[in-house]
């Protein structure tokens, strides 16, 4: 008899609700893209497409470039306004949805307020911050206010690739094509050779799309590191150990290459599920669920990745697929 179908929690699924794209502006979310166009988006497509892929729940986050133009006080209104938008979204759809807060980094302060309201408030499942703000990656010492916070509320951050400041064009690809991934390579070293990750352990870092580059990167960079005592400070017991604490989702990577680096350079449990909906091809749900099962991996890894790590990850996430994992 054959084994039951892993379910699906995806916890790479933004949302783009008309507020918001007005605030930003449709050509500053769309150039992100690889259409140039603010892809369709709606709650009810959004579950239709999630009953049609078997995905039982999504956490949801707001997608590049955030809130990037806009000035400290719109970014704060627009943060606090998507935030609420999105707790609804929880609260009308229980079982179907989490959040990812988002907090308007340009005025950290400010970011610490929404923090606050997210967290105790709304009951946000963690935070969403992109991989850098006007140039400055999260590894560094002004963003230690907010590092502070989330390592006291053992939060979770989900971190999610922007344009890099000084963008590169390279014949009609989009950010999101190349730079995305280097992005997320870039500041993901910055935590960790800024020492955010040795300072404040107890946060829970999640990096999309594989981790960019960092896993096909990681011998290198544990090769090139071993005689620069500055640089082990922070990696007493090698690049790899600290890899090995961070969660990675799979959006658009679910193929033989990404996958086998990514799961040779992390454990197994620490390997998510996730789709970027509503960016990428149309069937971006169904075909990210296929890629999985595909992949030639047993039951036992294919299931931690759908949904088991996420149950273990989101206390939120256990609730609602009825076997409650503690927390620690």
């Amino acid at each position: 008899m054959p084994s039951t179908p892993p379910r699906y929690v995806d916890v790479h699924h933004h949302i783009l609700p008309e507020p918001y794209v007005r605030a930003v502006g449709a050509k500053a979310i769309g150039q992100q893209g690889s259409s140039g166009k603010v892809p369709p988006w709606s709650v009810n497509a959004a579950i239709e497409g999630m009953d049609k892929a078997g995905i039982q729940m999504a956490i949801t986050s707001v997608s590049s470039p955030g809130f990037r133009g806009l000035t400290a006080e719109a970014q704060a209104t627009t943060a606090r306004w998507c935030n609420d938008f999105a707790a609804e979204l929880c609260s009308q759809h229980p079982r179907r949805f989490g959040m990812f807060a988002s907090l308007p980094m340009a005025d950290i302060h400010a970011s610490l307020q929404e923090l606050v309201h997210a967290m105790d408030t709304l009951r946000s499942d963690g935070v969403c911050l992109l991989s850098n703000w006007d140039g400055h990656y999260l590894g560094e010492n002004r963003f230690a206010p907010l590092h502070q916070e989330l390592n006291r509320r053992k939060a979770t951050v989900f971190v999610h690739p922007t344009s890099p400041y000084n963008e590169v064009t390279i014949d009609r690809l989009s950010a999101s094509t190349l730079e995305f991934p280097f992005d997320t390579t870039r500041t993901l070293a910055s935590l960790v050779f800024g020492g955010t990750l040795s300072k404040y352990p107890d946060i829970r870092w999640i990096f999309s799309h594989a981790g960019g580059a960092m896993p096909y990167l990681s011998g290198r960079i544990e090769t090139l590191t071993t005689n620069n005592p500055a640089l082990r400070e922070h990696i007493p017991n090698g690049f790899g150990v600290e890899l090995g604490k961070l969660y990675f989702d799979c959006a658009l990577s679910v193929n033989a290459t990404a996958m086998t680096a990514l799961a040779m350079a992390v454990p197994a449990s620490r390997l998510l599920f996730g789709t970027d909906y509503p960016f990428g091809p149309s069937d971006q749900m169904q075909s990210t669920v296929t890629g999985v099962e595909k992949l030639d991996w047993n039951r036992e890894r294919q299931s931690a990745l759908a949904h088991r790590n996420a149950m273990e990850l989101f206390p939120r996430v256990a609730a609602v697929l009825g076997e409650p994992v503690a927390r620690a």
